[in-house]
């Protein structure tokens, strides 16, 4: 995978979906990041690491199972500037999971509580979708096309980028290392009155 590095913010406090000075260029969403570089950009709340040690935890699962061949587009108001856009914290992460199944074996190997959309959610923080890359080329097109219009859009109808991470586990020990360090630089937030012992946000 030919990696970049994750663009700035543009005007719209969303990635940008294109190089404004070569719009037609190839330098467009989404971006092939690496994972860790991933978890350093957007590591900059405990709400986000929170998200993005679930995020880490959802690929674990996948990769326990034996499922390490593909890639995830990642999106949502998680790459967003959304503390400036709309003042408040993002609540998961988005990914779409394109999932290569070179044996034919992916049904049997593929996590069962994985296929639970909303305990993925609660547990894992991820709001996450799966597409088969060894679908028919008609179908894969389909599909990939509709993950891109919805997943290059914010509800506003605008425009933004998103990124590309490889399913590939060699990066993972190194990017959850990562984050628990910037787990400890950072302050916890403040437990509301009445919040039960061992309360977390």
């Amino acid at each position: 995978m030919s990696q970049v590095p994750i663009p700035a913010w543009n005007a719209m406090q969303v990635l940008p979906p294109v190089n404004d000075v070569d719009p037609v260029s190839q330098d467009r969403s989404p971006y092939e990041v690496s994972l860790l570089s991933f978890v350093v950009r957007f590591a900059t709340s405990w709400q986000r690491c929170k998200i993005l040690r679930g995020f880490l935890g959802f690929r674990a699962t996948l990769h326990r199972a034996g499922i390490t061949l593909g890639f995830q587009w990642v999106d949502g108001s998680f790459s967003e500037n959304v503390e400036v856009l709309e003042a408040r914290n993002p609540g998961d992460v988005d990914v779409v999971s394109f999932l290569d199944d070179p044996d034919g074996d992916l049904g049997q190997k593929f996590p069962g509580d994985l296929a639970d959309h909303d305990g993925v959610k609660k547990t894992f923080l991820v709001d996450g979708y799966w597409v088969e890359t060894t679908l028919p080329g008609r179908n894969l097109v389909t599909l990939s096309a509709y993950w891109y219009s919805l997943w290059a859009h914010r509800r506003n109808s605008q425009w933004k980028g998103f990124l590309q991470v490889d399913l590939d586990p060699a990066e993972d020990a190194d990017a959850l290392a990562e984050l628990t360090q910037i787990e400890a630089g950072l302050v916890r937030p403040t437990p509301p009155a009445g919040a039960p012992q061992g309360w977390q946000s």
